[in-house]
């Protein structure tokens, strides 16, 4: 730790004439990362000739309200004691790099606090650092959806999202109106820092349509949509009842139309004068099977024995 401060005080004090001499640079000011991801920082060195290891020091530092080592190699020895419990596990250098002057810091497993500005200083026959910016997101990939129907014609529209900065939410019909003004969104943040964010939109005098939710992370310009449809309306309740409903008219229809067709045989059979009975049931028949949709009952059977015996009388 000694040396770690020793290095620190030649930073502070004589940081501008070492510099002269000894350059750190950064090829990358600004990483963004994926919650759960891993991610490479590097800041490079000169090396003149073959590296002495042991003449090595690299700190790897995260400027927070409180400092904090990320990684510690003072004159070629590894301080894993030092090192703050937030980065425990998940921290490595690519050693074999360093020979060529890069300092390749791995960060794994990203967690969104692990955004922030980090400092890579190198100590080699001088001493240079320089900051690196590390931003971590969660975009919103995945909405949860809900359609309730709250009352004649009223509808709940809810679209719920985990993510990372905050996002906004659009709302758009089919005729990409905006009704963003109408939606009530809420935002929650757990431990893990995600932002919940539900939004809420009520339609009322709404049938058949179906209506969008936008996710929109400003900050790295991405967008998640779903789309929510409202089928079950007040028009398919009753298409489907009338539906169901006109089956058992038809029925009773065939069925009446036949009874009344066999007493009107029975009756011409019994008495040859019977032929008007004979003439309503033949225009029943042939309204009914104009009707594609409706199914005849009766059977081909009968069909058959009412024209022979029809022909029979014309004799």
């Amino acid at each position: 730790m000694m040396e770690k401060l020793l290095l620190l005080h030649i930073f502070l004090f004589r940081w501008h004439s070492l510099n002269a001499l000894f350059t750190v640079e950064a090829p990358r000011s600004l990483y963004t990362a994926e919650l759960g991801s891993n991610v490479t920082m590097e800041c490079i060195f000169p090396v003149d000739g073959k590296l002495k290891f042991k003449d090595l020091s690299v700190i790897w530092e995260k400027k927070d309200e409180v400092r904090k080592d990320v990684y510690l190699l003072l004159k070629g020895k590894e301080d894993s004691g030092g090192q703050h419990s937030d980065f425990q596990g998940r921290i490595k250098l690519l050693k074999e790099n360093l020979d060529f002057g890069q300092s390749l810091l791995q960060i794994s497993n990203v967690k969104l606090g692990d955004a922030g500005l980090y400092h890579c200083l190198i100590e080699y026959e001088g001493a240079d650092y320089k900051t690196i910016n590390l931003k971590v997101q969660a975009p919103y990939r995945t909405i949860a959806q809900e359609v309730v129907r709250t009352g004649d014609k009223e509808w709940k529209l809810t679209c719920q999202s985990e993510g990372y900065p905050k996002a906004e939410v659009m709302w758009q019909n089919e005729e990409y109106q905006d009704l963003t003004d109408k939606a009530n969104t809420s935002y929650e943040t757990g431990s893990d820092q995600l932002y919940r964010v539900t939004s809420i939109l009520t339609i009322k005098n709404r049938t058949c349509e179906n209506f969008r939710c936008i996710f929109w992370n400003k900050e790295i310009q991405e967008n998640t949509s779903a789309t929510l449809y409202i089928l079950d309306s007040a028009d398919d309740v009753l298409w489907t009842e009338s539906k169901y409903l006109v089956w058992p008219v038809l029925i009773v229809t065939v069925l009446a139309g036949s009874a009344s067709i066999t007493v009107c045989i029975r009756k011409a059979r019994a008495s040859k004068d019977s032929r008007t009975c004979m003439a309503k049931p033949s225009i029943n028949i042939t309204k009914l099977s104009r009707n594609k949709d409706a199914h005849d009952c009766r059977g081909p059977s009968f069909e058959d024995e009412e024209l022979k015996y029809i022909q029979i009388e014309k004799t």
